[in-house]
């Protein structure tokens, strides 16, 4: 098995304004933007197409492994629920939430590494959303793929 890169893509964009937005602030005091997760996650945008895809890498640590030493399933099950919700709510400009997630694990991650996961729109409704990704590793690997159905929250 290579070895993985263990440098994460930079960004080909600056995306540090992605979440800043006074009128979504004003209109949604209450919603945090980046979410406490992603934050904690270290994600980082690398390419986003309004109403179609986003692209976001993680940094893969120790602390996110489990018994065996790889990424543990629940901490890259994040991940997509991650850059599901940054592609839901960035499209439409309105809060999002997940109704549910399948999430298929094809090989490991281990630290030191990066994961990128790439998500896009397959179905949009006025309330329900349908989305899927796939998570690769530094070679361009596939690690996993996911798919959910998200709920356009109307406070």
């Amino acid at each position: 098995m290579a070895d993985e890169l263990n440098t994460a893509p930079m960004p080909d964009k600056d995306y540090s304004a992605f979440f800043s937005d006074p009128v979504l602030t004003e209109k949604y005091p209450d919603v945090k933007l980046p979410t406490p997760t992603y934050v904690a996650h270290k994600g980082k945008i690398l390419s986003f197409e309004s109403g179609k895809r986003i692209s976001i890498a993680f940094p893969v640590s120790e602390f996110q492994t489990n018994p065996i030493g790889t990424l543990q399933g629940g901490i890259l099950s994040s991940f997509f629920d991650d850059a599901f919700g940054c592609l839901c709510f960035a499209s439409l400009r309105k809060p999002c939430v997940t109704i549910d997630m399948t999430v298929n694990f094809i090989r490991p991650v281990k630290p030191g590494s990066f994961v990128v996961i790439h998500a896009v729109f397959k179905a949009r409704g006025k309330k329900l959303l349908q989305v899927s990704a796939e998570a690769v590793n530094g070679n361009e690997k596939l690690v996993a793929t996911a798919t959910s159905n998200w709920l356009v929250y109307e406070s």
